[in-house]
Order: C-alpha cells, then structure tokens, then sequence
C-alpha cells in the first residue's frame, strides 16, 4: 500500500487554468509534476494529486483467513463460510502532524447466494459507501511525527460450497 500526498487548492480570481501537465512548486522548490483532467474556472477549488508521499508509511496485511468446515455427520455442510481479518497500519516519518485518510474495501456481493456479514472496525470507519460505492470505507485520522496508529476490521463471507468465488 502506498500513500499519496493530496492538496486541496483554491484557483486565483482572475485566470483559468486549462486542462493538462502542470509544475507543482512547494515552497519554492519543485516537487514534480500533476495534471489537471479539466479547466478550473477563477476562485474554483480543487484537489491536487502530488504522488507517493515516502514519509507516511501504509502497510496492509492479512491477519486471519479462516474457513469453517461444519461437518453434518461426517458431511460437509452445503454452506462455506470463510472469516477474514485485516489490519492496516499508518505511520508517519515526517517532522510535523500529517492528516491521512485510509481507503479500503469489504467484498460485495453481487449473487444472492453470497453473503458478507459481521463487519467490525476498529475503530469505527469514519465512512462507509464512499461516494455512493458500496463496500467502500474511509478512516480519517491525524498522526503526530513518529506516530503509528492501526486499523483492524473483519467480515464472514457464507456461499455455497459447491459455488466458486473470486476476487477475496
């Protein structure tokens, strides 16, 4: 996982600025190059992409993938049930207090034989259904420098045994 280093921005009152390559400066220094998908109109605000930010650190692992296999008599039950644990961890290397907004998804069904259920966070997602899309989540937090904070979350998926799933 990487992070990515965003600036909200705000355009001047008198010009546009048209869509493409742009120079992005920091403090007079160059610090790379973003572009912009369409014109920003006079005072539009806006939200930059400034690319890898190497001083906040993601790492995303999976703690726990376990199946249930209910056995009925020596038979396998017509339905798999399969529990996973994530954690994500966020640390920040930089010499002030970073914002950080953590994106990632739970699986969702899209066949009414699969269901995902037990979805736990901790802490809390700050969002869940970003932007409308479903199964998408969003933590907000605030690092102090050296600081290192963790996200942990689970869910089940129950299908039919029988059936193949893809993409967890």
């Amino acid at each position: 996982a990487m992070a990515y280093l965003t600036s909200r921005v705000a355009n001047g009152k008198d010009d546009q600025l048209p869509a493409g390559q742009i120079n992005v400066f920091l403090n007079e220094s160059f610090v790379g190059t973003s572009a912009l998908a369409k014109t920003i109109a006079p005072e539009e605000s806006f939200d930059l992409y400034l690319g890898v930010d190497e001083g906040v650190v993601v790492k995303r692992q999976l703690l726990e993938e376990k199946s249930d296999d209910t056995m009925i008599g020596r038979i396998p039950s017509p339905t798999k049930k399969v529990a996973y644990k994530y954690k994500i961890t966020v640390e920040n290397y930089k010499p002030r207090d970073v914002t950080v907004t953590v994106y990632d998804h739970i699986p969702v069904a899209q066949d009414d034989k699969i269901k995902v259920s037990k979805f736990e966070a901790t802490p809390k997602a700050s969002q869940e259904g970003y932007q409308d899309r479903e199964g998408v989540l969003v933590w907000d937090m605030t690092l102090k420098p050296r600081e290192k904070k963790d996200v942990v979350y689970s869910f089940i998926v129950e299908y039919p045994r029988d059936m193949r799933v893809e993409g967890l």
